[in-house]
């Protein structure tokens, strides 16, 4: 793939003229969560929209979900090239096929997943996104409460056979980030197979839970709360190091939990990281609306590109082909 200029505004098309018919994806081709947010009244809440762009983040299809009211967030492929998606609000879990097309929805739990981690024997896991019973700022926005309670979940990880049966709930331990309600909001296992890493969005751990003997293991990372650094997505790269989005850019991390080098991106409100692929990753900007491209070798920026819509941007994957 060819990555040389570095792009702008393409993204912010008018809506009556991006396609609504299902495209295939093809090598390469970038997804990202991006509502339409248009209610004054809750600033999650609006028309569910995937946009797809290629590798070179040139917007090319405007996928609608609108059985979805929230937020679509936590993208990723899935070994068998299946797109999966999510609304926490909703408890709704969405896939789409490689050929672009809308497949039934993943009958899960009431919980608020809101995203999917796969093991390499076909096992795959939820993480429930939100926790607690209140927030701890104000929000712009009214978390569900689970069916018939009046918590907003327990940030509990779910762990599913290949066929979708669910084999157990994992009763993991969540920092709750800066308000206090997120829950196991991003993961990746570890090169072992029984070390899943994990975060609570917006806080300052970087925890591990033993899948196996179901307990939790000591912080890989942890930063004094109120200091500043704090961690959203992660993944593993293909050099089998950490990559933990940080609000301002992405860290490396060895096994230990060392910090290997730091990637800048200039402004701060990045929270979602693609899956690594070809020495590449591709992150999204909450607050902004950006995408970008970065070489994980040079650490150059090699594109970068505007959704339009500022605050909707939440989760983020690429195309295996």
């Amino acid at each position: 793939m060819h990555r040389r200029a570095v792009l702008a505004g393409l993204g912010a098309l008018p809506l009556s003229a991006m396609s609504q018919t299902a495209l295939a994806f093809a090598r390469g081709d970038v997804v990202v969560g991006c509502t339409v947010l248009n209610d004054p009244k809750d600033d999650h809440r609006g028309r569910g929209r995937i946009l797809q762009y290629d590798a070179e983040l040139r917007l090319k299809n405007s996928i609608w979900l609108d059985d979805t009211t929230h937020i679509v967030q936590g993208l990723k492929f899935s070994p068998d090239r299946t797109l999966w998606a999510f609304d926490s609000f909703a408890y709704k879990v969405v896939r789409l096929s490689a050929d672009g097309r809308r497949l039934p929805d993943f009958k899960a739990p009431a919980r608020s997943f809101g995203h999917i981690t796969f093991a390499e024997d076909g096992r795959f896991f939820l993480g429930e996104n939100f926790v607690g019973e209140k927030s701890r700022v104000p929000l712009g926005t009214t978390l569900p409460f689970m069916p018939g309670t009046r918590r907003f979940g327990d940030g509990h990880l779910f762990e599913f056979s290949k066929t979708g049966k669910l084999i157990r709930e994992h009763a993991t331990p969540v920092h709750g980030g800066m308000g206090g309600f997120q829950g196991l909001t991003s993961s990746a296992i570890a090169p072992d197979g029984r070390t899943l890493i994990y975060t609570s969005e917006s806080g300052p751990r970087i925890m591990r839970w033993d899948l196996i003997a179901q307990r939790s293991l000591p912080d890989l990372v942890i930063a004094p709360e109120n200091a500043g650094r704090i961690f959203f997505d992660l993944r593993f790269d293909e050099a089998g190091r950490l990559l933990v989005v940080n609000g301002r850019g992405i860290d490396a991390v060895d096994d230990a939990g060392r910090l290997i080098r730091s990637y800048s991106f200039g402004s701060f409100g990045w929270a979602s990281l693609a899956t690594p692929r070809s020495g590449y990753v591709y992150a999204s900007n909450f607050f902004s609306g950006e995408l970008a491209c970065l070489d994980l070798a040079s650490g150059e920026i090699v594109a970068r590109v505007q959704t339009g819509i500022r605050k909707s941007a939440s989760g983020i994957d690429s195309f295996p082909g």
